[in-house]
Order: C-alpha cells, then structure tokens, then sequence
C-alpha cells in the first residue's frame, strides 16, 4: 500500500471519527428516552441523569464534534427530547466551530422552542466576539410571532450586548401596554435593559420615547429609566435638546420614587446647565438622599443661586424628619455631610 493511499486512509478515518461517536451517544441516549414512556417523575429523572452523563464521551472530540452535533439537532426526525441533548452537548464545546451550529438551530422556525431557547443561552460561551453573538440574537428577535420561550432566553442573553439595530427591541418593549404585569413587565424590561446596552443614537432615542410613553410610578418606567441612565454619556453628547423635557417632566412625575430619581438626577446633572431649575426644585425634596444627589448635581454645575437653600437644609438638620435614621436607608449623617460638603462647594464657586 502506497504512503499516499495509506495517509488517505488515516485522513478518513479521522473524519469519521467524530461522526461515529456523536451517532453512538445519540443512540443511546435516544433508547434512553425511549425507556421513559411510562415510567414515573422519579424514574425519568434517573434516566435523564444517564443522558446528560453521555456528554462524557464527547468531550475528548471538543470542537470536533461541532458539526455531527449541529446536523444531529438539524434532523427533524429525530425526537424532541434527544435533539433536546444534541444541542445541549453542543453548547458545552465552547469553542467557536460550535457557533455556527447553534446560530442556525436559533434561527430555523421549524425547531421546538425549547431547543431554540437553549441555543439562544448557549451562543454567548462559545468565545465568539461580542459583535457576531449580538448579531445572530438580534436577527432572532426579528419575527414578531417568536415563541415566549425563545424570546426570553434570547433577551437574557442580549442583557449585556444590545442590537446595532434598536428596532425589535423597542417593539417588544411596547408590546405589552402601558402597565404590564408580572413575565410580561420582565419581557419589557429585559428589552429595554438591551438597548441601554446598545450603542447609536437611534436606541438613544428609543429608550427617551418609551420613558415618555409609561406612565408615571409604574415600574415599567422604571425600567425605561434605569436603561437611559446607562446611556448617560451618548444622551448628553448626542440628545441634550431632546433629553431635557423628557428628563425635567420626569423629575416631577417620577418624585415619590427614590429609585427613579437618583438615576433621573445623574442624567439631568449630565445635560449641564439647562438641567438647573429642574434640579432646584428638589432642594426641597422630602427624601433625603434625593436631596443629596440633587446637592451633588448642583454644585456640579457650579449652580450658587442654590446656596439658600442648601444652606437652610443644613441648619435645620437637627430638627428635619428627612434625616431621621430609618432601616435600610443610608445613615443620616453621611447624608448630611454629602449636602454639607455641596453646599461648601457652591460657596468656593461664588
């Protein structure tokens, strides 16, 4: 036999290799759920154990197995339940050949949900570069009739990318009504978190909308809100025109909720002087700590005209319920030296 013929043979018999073992688990594993027709909780728990240790046997191919993995979970014949495990051996390569793989298992309508689903959790560990794992997610998000469970685990996994294109996102984030409730509020939420992890003007943009769209208190402003604040620095570079009536309309509607307002603050100190006389107002803030932050802001921006004010918190301290101790709540007296040390700025300032 000629070296030539023989190194074809190797070469062969290399490639079928990972073929041959990805077959061979998958049978197993397919008899395994096979033997569950009939049998209890307890007894389908045990036989899933057995499959899920099957991944075992795969892990010496590493990124070998990628492509016997993806074709095995592209097969429609096969059942549910076992492509179910092909996918899930797929994500454990976390090597980059498994991208493309589960890119396409995500992106095919025909696969069950829960399968999509678990690609969808599986493609950011595969260390591919941020930019293309953000991309096949957000293609993701594209049909509007995309099934919950997909939905949700592709937006778990944008929590920290967001989309070059804001558009799915902020339909999503409306698609629930002014005041959703319970998974719908999580959906809107984790929608709007990506896009304060997107990047542009135009998810800029979105996030202001939709703080204008939710009505007032409700938490799903708060969300809006929590994801504009991450864009604090592109808002006040890009969008301080179009920021500022946004962020001052919700300084007042937003007043009662010291979680909305610390954020909302930090944004309207961002948008520089315009931001002033919505700040002032808050010298008179029944929270403390809001106090505080609006103290902080204005003198920032260097506001003296605040200075009465400030300086009339400060001696009637002793005597103000604001600066009661209460559980939970920062201690009073590092809230005072906060609007203390503001208020002594302002005055270097003048």
């Amino acid at each position: 036999m000629t070296p030539a013929l023989l190194l074809a043979l190797c070469v062969s018999a290399s490639a079928q290799r990972p073929q041959t073992v990805v077959a061979s688990v998958l049978a197993r594993a397919e008899q395994l759920v096979a033997g569950q027709k009939g049998k209890d909780a307890s007894e389908i728990r045990d036989l899933d154990r057995q499959a899920e240790a099957l991944s075992s046997e795969l892990k010496p191919l590493g990124w070998r197995a990628a492509a016997a993995l993806g074709a095995a979970v592209q097969d429609l014949k096969r059942p549910e339940k076992v492509r179910l495990y092909a996918a899930s051996f797929l994500g454990l390569i976390r090597d980059p050949a498994a991208f493309a793989p589960l890119e396409d298992i995500l992106l095919n309508p025909e696969q069950p949900a829960t399968v999509r689903a678990l690609a969808a959790q599986s493609l950011p560990g595969q260390g591919t570069d941020d930019a293309s794992v953000s991309r096949a997610l957000c293609a993701a998000l594209a049909p509007e009739d995309l099934p919950r469970e997909v939905l949700e685990a592709t937006l778990l996994s944008l929590s920290r990318l967001g989309c070059p294109d804001p558009g799915a996102l902020a339909r999503i984030a409306r698609a629930y009504g002014p005041r959703p409730r319970k998974k719908d509020l999580a959906v809107a939420a984790a929608a709007m978190s990506a896009l304060g992890r997107s990047r542009g003007a135009a998810s800029a943009k979105a996030l202001l909308e939709l703080v204008g769209r939710f009505p007032p208190q409700g938490d799903v402003r708060a969300a809006a809100i929590t994801a504009l604040d991450a864009r604090r620095a592109e808002i006040a570079a890009w969008l301080a025109p179009e920021a500022l009536p946004v962020v001052s309309e919700a300084l007042r509607s937003e007043s009662s909720r010291r979680d909305t307002m610390i954020p909302l603050i930090g944004l309207a100190a961002a948008l520089g002087p315009d931001a002033a006389p919505a700040l002032a107002r808050l010298t008179k803030h029944p929270d403390a700590e809001v106090l505080a932050e609006a103290a902080e802001a204005l003198s920032a921006l260097r506001r003296v005209e605040a200075i009465s004010a400030l300086d009339a918190v400060v001696k009637g301290a002793m005597n103000d319920p604001r600066f009661s101790p209460r559980e939970g709540r920062p201690d009073p007296a590092v809230t005072l030296t906060r609007i203390e040390n503001a208020l002594a700025a302002l005055r270097r300032a003048r």
